[in-house]
């Protein structure tokens, strides 16, 4: 932990023996460079591409507080060697692979002590604006993360560092307001030891990439319909399999989605909607017996009556989705197996409108949505539909693109569900749920994406055999 006089800020051993801590430049910056110490040892030097003279400083605020720092944020980030090495401490293994929905982990410390929170990449290289600087290599979390923890981890699932937390707070685009956290990749990391310290940079870092991956942006963007390529999506990360041979990998798929699909009953969650930037609408959804009731939360956290469906959404991308339908389509409908990417694999499938795979529908409301007048449309659609699964072939994420036909306002939907391990008091072992969906749409007329984001949690189960009474 990085700490000064009244200065304290979390940082990450990026050599075997921990002499060598990399955290942001601006916790340097705010303890003041002769004051800059990790833990209990003293500082032998501090080195960081940022300077006084770097044309591309620009004033960021700090936390809450009034106080501005003057910095190229793409910079931000010092290496402080140590005259011995943190005790107990050791470097962190890398990785410069990540991906859009990825679910990481936040690691460092607050207030003296040490803490971790979940999240998901939900953006990387979006080209980000901060005064006269731009960020454009960086990795954007859906959390928010407590101001003194800049320098905190980015930790895959299997504890590789993916980046270093050096921002937080509400990105503002033009479509909205987005709460997020901002890493700097470890590629950028990489880079600026080599400049800085050649023989440690290379010494540590191995095959550091020549240039970062293609921009993936995040729904909360304001995209241009040029930005928006035939194949590929914001919420749909452009995915690359390596072919390997698994036998039997489709039958292997819809078995472990048909169990999983049989597993979802008898529970009671959270379900919360969010369009573009209107204010969240939050139901307790209950599955009983595959049945579905939902029942408003309202602002004093009294539940309202119940009813058999959610609310139709008219005025959005959201109409109606079925929480139990997911999996159990997937273990119905045929796949074609693609290969690895890395520790997942990776199936897909392209249907036409008349396989009755996939579905949309439209409404006829005069909306800004779809437009006065119009008359609605409901049916089958051409789609392309992406599945990411563990080794063991459970599923992690769903994509799926969808093209409504000629005639309807909307030219293409998005979707992309995020499922987890969640444990429960009354099992034994963890089960998987979903836990987040986000949709983008491009309708005709419009120079924005409509998105829309749904999350569900509070998990909690009833046993079988008795019934939801209210």
């Amino acid at each position: 932990m990085l700490k000064g006089v009244d200065v304290q800020g979390s940082g990450i051993c990026i050599n075997q023996g921990c002499s060598v801590v990399a955290t942001a430049y601006h916790v340097q910056m705010l303890a003041g460079r002769a004051n800059l110490r990790v833990a209990s040892g003293h500082t032998k030097k501090v080195l960081s591409l940022a300077n006084e003279s770097d044309a591309n400083k620009s004033d960021v605020p700090v936390g809450k507080s009034k106080r501005t720092l003057s910095y190229n944020i793409a910079n931000d980030v010092s290496f402080v060697y140590t005259k011995k090495p943190v005790p107990h401490k050791s470097g962190v293994p890398y990785s410069y692979k990540f991906y859009v929905g990825q679910k990481v982990t936040v690691a460092g410390y607050y207030d003296h002590e040490f803490e971790t929170k979940e999240a998901r990449i939900i953006g990387s290289n979006v080209r980000l604006v901060i005064g006269q600087t731009q960020l454009n290599e960086n990795l954007v979390l859906d959390i928010y993360v407590n101001p003194g923890t800049s320098g905190s981890a980015v930790l895959d699932e299997r504890g590789n560092l993916l980046g270093m937390i050096v921002l937080t707070g509400t990105l503002k685009f033009s479509s909205g307001d987005l709460t997020a956290s901002v890493a700097l990749p470890v590629r950028t990391i990489a880079k600026a030891l080599v400049k800085l310290d050649p023989v440690l940079g290379f010494a540590i870092f191995n095959d550091i990439p020549e240039e970062e991956p293609e921009p993936v942006q995040t729904p909360s963007v304001l995209y241009q319909e040029s930005d928006l390529p035939e194949d590929t999506s914001p919420v749909i990360p452009e995915l690359s399999a390596v072919p390997s041979e698994v036998p039997n990998s489709v039958d292997k798929l819809r078995a472990k989605s048909e169990a999983a699909s049989k597993l979802m009953v008898n529970f009671v969650t959270k379900q919360c909607l969010v369009q573009g930037t209107q204010k969240s609408l939050c139901h307790e959804l209950s599955i009983v017996d595959g049945q579905q009731t939902f029942r408003e939360i309202h602002k004093n956290g009294k539940l309202g009556k119940p009813t058999g469906s959610f609310p139709i959404q008219k005025h959005g991308v959201w109409t109606q989705s079925d929480w139990t339908d997911t999996l159990g389509e997937i273990a119905d409908n045929p796949w074609v197996f693609q290969g690895s990417v890395d520790d997942h694999y990776l199936f897909t499938f392209k249907s036409a409108a008349e396989d009755d795979r996939c579905y949309y529908e439209e409404y006829s409301q005069g909306t800004p949505l779809f437009g006065g007048g119009h008359q609605g449309w409901k049916g089958s659609v051409v789609c392309f539909e992406q599945i990411l699964t563990d080794k063991d072939f459970n599923v992690l994420s769903v994509f799926t693109e969808m093209r409504p036909p000629d005639g309807c306002l909307t030219q293409l939907v998005q979707t992309a569900i995020y499922y987890d391990w969640i444990k429960l008091e009354e099992l034994k072992s963890p089960i998987l749920l979903p836990v987040m969906e986000r949709i983008t749409a491009k309708v005709l007329g419009q120079k924005d994406l409509w998105y829309a984001n749904a999350s569900w949690s509070d998990y909690k189960k009833f046993r079988a055999e008795h019934k939801i009474k209210f």
